[in-house]
């Protein structure tokens, strides 16, 4: 069991309901729907960083064809903390933040390649309390705090790193 704040709710996750649908029913008590297709969007972002192209692509195949849909409830779903819009090597990538413990759409931290563009998430608490801890921030609260780290290997080699096998982020990623 474990907590978050929802919407400036606390919302208490047992196992009798999974994360996803206790925000789904907080949403339906505001009288918002979670639609076919926002479902289909939040199942084609689960696990992975996509561009809206990428989200479209995905989403056509399951019958899904409009452009336009998909940005609006691209909107919405990043409205309600459900997907975070970043940034990464100079594209809009969307990221599920549902059903996700180790962090929220206002705190993560994401590590790409420059190289392949493979992404994966830090979720380090100790770089989050490093960055509030600074003198700057004595009087502000932070209420959002986003950070991708974009770079390429010390070892890169052309060649080799263009592999998704031989990507040290990859490899690091599927170690967490």
């Amino acid at each position: 069991m474990f907590s978050f704040i929802y919407k400036n709710v606390n919302i208490v996750v047992g196992d009798n309901m999974d994360e996803r649908e206790k925000i789904f029913s907080e949403l339906r008590k505001q009288n918002i729907r979670i639609t076919k297709q926002r479902r289909a969007i939040i199942d084609v972002l689960e696990g992975n960083h996509l561009t809206i192209q990428d989200i479209y692509t995905e989403l056509r195949k399951r019958g899904y064809n409009n452009l336009g849909t998909v940005y609006n409830n691209i909107d919405f779903l990043i409205e309600h903390k459900i997907v975070a819009q970043i940034f990464i090597n100079g594209k809009k990538h969307y990221d599920l933040t549902i059903d996700e413990k180790s962090h929220s759409a206002d705190s993560h931290i994401h590590v790409t390649c420059k190289v392949n563009n493979n992404i994966i998430e830090l979720n380090d608490s100790k770089i989050f309390d490093l960055i509030k801890s600074q003198d700057t921030f004595k009087n502000f609260t932070i209420t959002k705090l986003q950070l991708v780290v974009e770079g390429v290997c010390d070892h890169y080699e052309k060649d080799t790193c263009k592999k998704d096998n031989a990507c040290f982020i990859k490899a690091l990623g599927q170690g967490r």
